[in-house]
């Protein structure tokens, strides 16, 4: 699979007209949106006025904490065999989003108290949240073979827990 071909999947993925089981259970490819995942959380570090060191090990942690979650959920479950597609999906879309982001926060950085484009960035980003949780749910139903709105919950309280428990590991880094 060339890496157009994976960017385009994630894109129809984070779109709703795909499906992780749809992309190959790949090492590799796993290792790839990684990557891309850890050097967008510096991205959106950088950009959001945080040291890039922060972004590094906070987009580490989040993947480690996903991935462990995601792997003891699916044994539970008794579907660990759906872990690499899943946890790869979930990393890739999370990164698309994330990338796109960077729109709204680069608005945000350029705009005065007194502009509209704050609040426009805003919405953007709140619009971001709103997709991003969307997407994850997408990933879930699939993995977990949940109705979307089980999936909505699911990837909710991850978020809220990510954020705690992340949060709190990397709090003196800032």
């Amino acid at each position: 699979m060339s890496v157009l071909a994976i960017l385009h999947f994630f894109i129809d993925l984070c779109l709703l007209r795909r499906a992780p089981q749809d992309l190959p259970a790949s090492s590799v490819i796993f290792a790839l949106v990684v990557v891309a995942g850890t050097l967008g959380s510096m991205l959106l570090a950088l950009s959001a006025g945080e040291k890039a060191l922060v972004g590094f090990l906070q987009g580490l942690l989040d993947i480690a904490f996903m991935a462990a979650l995601l792997h003891v959920i699916l044994r539970l479950v008794d579907k660990p065999a759906r872990f690499l597609q899943t946890a790869t999906a979930l990393i890739g879309a999370d990164t698309l989003i994330g990338l796109v982001a960077l729109l709204p926060l680069s608005l945000a950085a350029g705009a005065d108290e007194t502009s509209g484009l704050l609040v426009l960035a805003g919405f953007l980003f709140m619009g971001l949240v709103v997709w991003g949780v969307l997407a994850s749910a997408h990933i879930l139903r699939h993995a977990f073979e949940i109705p979307l709105m089980q999936g909505v919950f699911l990837a909710i309280a991850y978020d809220v827990l990510a954020f705690f428990v992340i949060g709190g590991l990397t709090q003196g880094l800032s």
